[in-house]
């Protein structure tokens, strides 16, 4: 890092931080804000002319529904990094479609696929353990691996962390887009591996001495 600035929330000036972070040389503007600010901060960058200087706008929070909202040609280039894409295969298109046919043409965003995925887990979880029990669903959760259309095979850590590959993603210009909702170009897939650091030793919730104590939930 070379670098970083800060904004309040909810700004609608961004001209200090970009002009800050185009002058600074980085390879990669990385935006850690999210929503209106995100896309306020990545429509200014195009406008001061990030891309144009060789510099690549990295938006680390944002859904397919912040890139509909910009716009291709607001939101162009912009590099993006999610555990989920509706276009990412057949499985995910099938799920998506179905999606979208109840939710009026609306396609579902990466934090819209969790909620599935992760619910789903939980009722095999339930009814492997046959119980009720909260303590005894969450160790079924961990004992067995996660498995949905969505994303694919995984499994949930002794810490609680859900484990999966991330996508590295550029936002596709207004010409590369060829059907509603085709928005997005992948570049990179990262391994669940590589893409989660390691459970920590401190945490209380694998069980090692912490914080909290042994065991400690």
């Amino acid at each position: 890092m070379v670098g970083k600035a800060s904004h309040p929330i909810g700004a609608t000036d961004y001209a200090s931080p970009l002009l800050q972070a185009q002058s600074s040389g980085a390879k990669i503007v990385a935006l850690a804000n999210a929503g209106q600010d995100m896309a306020t901060s990545v429509k200014q960058g195009q406008e001061f002319g990030l891309a144009a200087s060789g510099q690549r706008v990295l938006s680390m929070i944002t859904t397919i529904n912040d890139i509909h909202g910009l716009g291709l040609a607001s939101a162009k280039d912009t590099l993006v990094v999610t555990p989920f894409y509706w276009d990412l295969n057949d499985e995910t298109r099938a799920w998506s479609k179905r999606f979208a046919d109840r939710m009026k043409g609306q396609y579902p965003s990466m934090m819209q696929a969790g909620v599935y995925s992760s619910v789903l887990h939980y009722l095999k979880a339930l009814e492997a353990s046959n119980n009720s029990n909260g303590d005894a669903v969450v160790s079924k959760m961990k004992e067995i691996p996660t498995n949905d259309p969505l994303f694919g095979i995984g499994k949930v850590r002794s810490d609680g962390r859900k484990i999966h590959p991330m996508y590295l993603y550029a936002v596709k210009k207004p010409s590369e887009s060829k059907y509603p909702w085709d928005y997005q170009r992948l570049l990179q897939t990262i391994s669940a591996e590589d893409a989660f650091r390691p459970p920590s030793p401190e945490c209380p919730l694998n069980g090692s001495s912490g914080p909290l104590g042994s065991g400690a939930r």
